[in-house]
């Protein structure tokens, strides 16, 4: 609780990373697509040639009546469940367009939902078994309620529930964090999920380290990490530290800061796969802050950097290698 006070007394709303509504709703509403920013159905942008465009809008209104009238829709979503090829990937996506289609009308929404979940019930009671429903999104109206669960949620999570949940996230990460943590395998020393507990009992050391951020000034950020962590992980704490006050998305990302200590008068770049990473047959081992003998109180900088000449030739070295090599996590390295 003491080391907790650290991590929630500067906390404020506007350090929750609280999302806007739409950003919040397209998340729960579509699966994650690359092509998500690009997609008709969800932009509304249709790249229509100019002759007939009057003949779509048209189009597109009467179908708009259609939606509002209850007996069609609910023979239309019937149709499509019907339909063999009417996946549940399809589903959930036709599912959303409708909440979206119909977010501007909640009470008809709402009709739509109860009438549909009142057949389901009905449904199971006769000939499934009623404990397993809703366990499940097999069905149009299952996704239209968690649809219709999470618009109604939005406000209760930004006013009441949000920063307790986000410190109890904070909490459990800091817990877990405290100890050894599997690089590749996310396997902890201290989890919650006893599956997912590190079976090695592995030595380790607690680091503060003096941050330097490269062209923003002379300020120190002393950052506590594990002599055990890879590099990666200690980017990763460096970058929450140094960041807390920005939102996540305009953090930068690991891949695109480098780490340089300075024991002396000369820096060496860290890396978690380099010339220096130890091999042991066809097994070699990610490289650590004790592989590199970083000590307490160290002084490093973080700068962020395009590709150098240096770094696509440990690239192409690490490349030519891992078709016969394994890496062992970092937890590994004694």
């Amino acid at each position: 609780m003491i080391e907790m006070e650290d991590q929630t007394n500067d906390l404020s709303e506007a350090r929750i990373p609280f999302l806007d509504y739409k950003t919040y709703t397209d998340r729960v509403f579509f699966l994650p697509s690359k092509d998500g920013d690009n997609d008709v159905m969800i932009t509304g942008k249709l790249d229509i040639p100019e002759g007939r465009k009057v003949i779509v809008a048209q189009a597109l209104n009467q179908f708009s009546n259609l939606l509002n009238s209850k007996t069609f829709l609910i023979n239309f979503i019937k149709t499509l469940e019907g339909r063999p090829d009417f996946n549940a990937r399809s589903r959930v996506y036709f599912a959303s367009l409708l909440t979206v289609a119909l977010h501007g009308k909640l009470e008809y929404y709402t009709d739509i939902m109860r009438s549909l979940l009142l057949e389901l019930m009905e449904e199971y009671v006769h000939s499934k078994n009623p404990k397993l429903m809703l366990r499940r999104s097999e069905t149009v109206v299952e996704r239209m309620l968690c649809n219709w669960m999470s618009i109604c949620l939005y406000q209760f999570l930004r006013d009441s529930a949000g920063e307790p949940l986000y410190k109890l996230f904070k909490a459990i990460k800091h817990q877990v964090e405290k100890g050894p943590v599997d690089a590749k395998m996310k396997k902890a020393k201290y989890t919650l999920n006893d599956t997912g507990l590190l079976g090695d009992d592995v030595e380790y050391c607690i680091l503060t380290l003096q941050v330097l951020v490269h062209g923003e000034g002379p300020d120190v950020t002393p950052v506590k990490v594990l002599n055990c962590d890879t590099i990666s992980q200690v980017k990763e704490k460096i970058i929450e530290q140094v960041y807390r006050n920005l939102p996540y998305s305009q953090r930068p990302k690991v891949d695109s800061v480098a780490l340089e200590w300075r024991p002396g008068s000369t820096g060496q770049i860290l890396s978690d796969m380099d010339l220096t990473s130890q091999k042991e047959g066809r097994w070699k081992r990610l490289n650590t802050l004790a592989h590199y003998n970083v000590r307490d109180n160290a002084t490093l900088v973080l700068s962020r950097v395009l590709h150098t000449h240096r770094q696509i030739h440990q690239n192409q070295d690490s490349h030519e290698e891992s078709e016969y090599d394994f890496i062992i996590c970092s937890v590994c390295y004694p």
